[in-house]
């Protein structure tokens, strides 16, 4: 009779707790800075996260060494990056939903003319795009890796490195110093950014695909990208 109860008990104890252990699984990601880009970022994947029932745990972790710790499975992959992570880092897998775009800009002294030409240029480190796209050129200059977007303007300004290679979703129009002479920005490439999880996770590449899909297709992408005035084109009703 013992026994029984305490099956009983178990079983009881066991359903009414289903529902929560459906949410005790978090995945750990580094917070991303506070732009308009990166909240909707964490907001979108939030929600389709809790769609298949999974929480995300961001913390704070040095940005310049995020992407080797997501690749060596220290943290569970990265909130979103552009497929040039794909090269070097490959225990990451890419959810096939593209998140958002952004474009990288060249802002440089309007002599020289071209990027091949100049001398050096500034990028930030910790985002492999721009050395890639460095390397499809003809450029043969200095690259110069800084912390943060100010110092390759303030570079920039003093005139110690020719031109800066930016990723828009970090500009703000009010920090761009004033440097005296001409000076011009230029797009050179607009990419598509996605989510990556370390592998170890990739019985969810595909639910995450598919609770994404459901937000583009009921609204609630459409309303978080008017909530923080981003303005791009949806491809992923084609790619999906």
């Amino acid at each position: 009779m013992h026994q029984r109860l305490s099956t009983l008990l178990l079983l009881v104890y066991l359903l009414f707790s289903a529902p929560c252990f459906a949410h005790q699984y978090n995945l750990t990601f580094n917070r991303p800075e506070s732009t308009p880009q990166a909240n909707y970022v964490l907001e979108l994947l939030t929600l389709a996260y809790t769609d298949i029932g999974h929480k995300i745990h961001v913390i704070d972790f040095n940005r310049k060494n995020a992407l080797l710790a997501a690749n060596n499975g220290v943290l569970d992959g990265q909130l979103g990056r552009d497929i040039s992570v794909e090269n070097n880092f490959n225990n990451l897998i890419r959810v096939d939903y593209e998140l958002l775009q952004f474009n990288l800009v060249l802002y440089k002294a309007c002599q020289p003319n071209t990027l091949e030409q100049l001398k050096n240029v500034a990028i930030l480190a910790g985002y492999p795009v721009q050395k890639r796209y460095l390397a499809s050129t003809n450029f043969v200059g200095n690259i110069i890796e800084v912390k943060n977007m100010n110092t390759q303007l303030n570079l920039l300004a003093q005139k110690k490195v020719e031109g800066a290679l930016l990723l828009d979703f970090f500009m703000d129009n009010k920090s761009i110093p004033s440097p005296t002479g001409c000076f011009e920005k230029e797009v050179l490439m607009t990419y598509p950014i996605y989510h990556y999880l370390h592998k170890k996770n990739k019985n969810l590449v595909k639910k995450l695909q598919h609770a994404l899909t459901k937000l583009n297709s009921n609204g609630t992408v459409y309303a978080l990208r008017a909530k923080y005035n981003l303005k791009f084109k949806n491809r992923n009703h084609a790619a999906l």
